[in-house]
């Protein structure tokens, strides 16, 4: 009843990169356990095709949330440095 509550952060950058393992992963991990059905009902080659366009995607997604973070964090060492100058001055 009188405990204390502590608000805790959640590092939005490990949520995401687990967001794309999750999605992206469970579709390559679908790709091999139906593989059967797959081939059976289109082809090897629309199979490959799949995983071929799940990993550039997942290259895709991965690269523009390294780019994101990284842009971010360039414009917050900015916004840093330049209330650091006028501290100064």
């Amino acid at each position: 009843m009188g405990g204390t509550s502590q608000v805790k952060s959640v590092d939005t950058k490990k949520v995401v990169y687990m967001l794309g393992a999750i999605i992206f992963g469970g579709l390559l991990l679908v790709s091999i356990i139906d593989a059967n059905f797959y081939i059976e009902e289109y082809s090897l080659y629309t199979l490959w095709e799949f995983r071929f366009f799940t990993v550039i995607i997942g290259t895709v997604y991965y690269l523009l949330t390294y780019l994101y973070y990284r842009y971010q964090k360039k414009a917050s060492n900015e916004k840093n440095h330049a209330s650091n100058l006028r501290k100064i001055s």
